[in-house]
């Protein structure tokens, strides 16, 4: 059991180092050597939690999934399908500010590299991220709070294009930016769009 807890512990370390080497360096600099640096130990070290970029990758992506999908579910405490949407966005606005987007960064240099694992795992992250939406928006058409004819697809993809683009911009301004107020302005061009 203590061995168990050492490990994910030492797993934890890792994930985290790897976020601020991508965050301050990017994601090529993400080496078994660096890593190993950083946390003061030796590369034999690492390769005992990671025999590869792919476990690296695999981890982190995996750490993206449970910690944004957890966001996205305890922003959905309303009965309100609409309010909901309006919920996730900010929440996901805020994680993104306090990740630093390391996440969208790690799923877009992932994307590029040429791992067919890897970007079926990233590929089935965003699946289940655009269904959650989906069927927010599915519920809000039923109730008749959001136009009828409105595609739940498009619109899910939609709403993740529209966190993603200013996410990007953000990235860009060292994300200096105060969720709460730019919540207010997606929220209106999302709202216009889906006709609530």
């Amino acid at each position: 059991m203590q061995m168990r807890r050492r490990t994910t512990i030492r797993r934890q370390q890792i994930v985290d180092i790897i976020r601020n080497i991508i965050s301050s360096k990017g994601i090529e600099y993400v080496t078994i050597s660096e890593i190993a640096a950083r946390i003061g130990t030796s590369k034999t070290a690492i390769y005992r939690h990671f025999k590869s970029k792919r476990d690296i990758l695999s981890l982190l992506i995996d750490n993206i999934e449970e910690t944004l999908m957890e966001v996205v579910d305890k922003a959905i405490v309303s009965g309100d399908p609409v309010q909901n949407l309006k919920n996730v966005l900010l929440a996901h606005l805020t994680y993104a500010r306090e990740r630093r987007e390391t996440s969208f960064i790690v799923i877009m240099g992932a994307m590029q590299f040429s791992d067919a694992i890897i970007r079926k795992k990233i590929s089935q992250l965003i699946e289940k991220y655009l269904r959650k939406i989906e069927k927010i928006l599915i519920s809000a058409i039923k109730l008749g709070l959001i136009k009828k004819d409105i595609s739940p697809r498009i619109s899910a993809i939609a709403f993740l294009g529209l966190i993603q683009a200013i996410v990007t911009v953000w990235s860009y301004k060292n994300f200096n930016f105060i969720p709460k107020k730019i919540h207010a302005q997606l929220w209106n061009i999302y709202r216009e769009g889906i006709g609530v």
